[in-house]
């Protein structure tokens, strides 16, 4: 995935760039969108610099599409999951323990509980391979401006 960028601030390896939201989430006006201010439709990001880019420079990022994806499935799909699981299991345990009337109570209880330490389970992962630059975007090139 290619998207472009202006350097706010060089550091060393890294640079901070700020992005303009994609397209496909620019005006859905879920955090800002078309009613909020600029600062709420763009993106900071910290990025790999191994091109050396400077401050105020337009840049090219990528970032490989198989990590956002998995990166997209972990956040979404496995909390999702656990959900499920959650509520599955609390179905099927609440008759168990004597939980006859509040069956649905127990399993949605379940429920959220199991995704909630998924959720726990995830943030570790990102304290894990925040650092990782596996998983960072990198600079490819600098872009010149219209004008130049």
């Amino acid at each position: 995935m290619d998207r472009l960028g202006t350097v706010i601030e060089a550091k060393g390896d890294a640079a901070v760039v700020r992005m303009q939201r994609h397209l496909s989430c620019e005006n859905c006006g879920r955090c800002g969108g078309i009613l909020g201010g600029e600062d709420r439709r763009q993106l900071v990001v910290e990025v790999l610099n191994p091109v050396k880019a400077g401050a105020g420079q337009r840049v090219l990022i990528e970032s490989d599409d198989r990590r956002v994806l998995f990166v997209s499935f972990m956040l979404y799909i496995v909390p999702l999951t656990g959900l499920v699981a959650g509520l599955l299991l609390g179905l099927n345990l609440a008759p168990r323990l004597g939980l006859g009337g509040g069956r649905e109570l127990a399993a949605a209880g379940l429920g959220f509980a199991l995704m909630a330490l998924v959720f726990l389970g995830i943030r570790a992962w990102d304290r894990r391979v925040r650092h990782s630059a596996k998983y960072k975007p990198v600079i490819t090139a600098v872009v010149a401006e219209k004008g130049e």
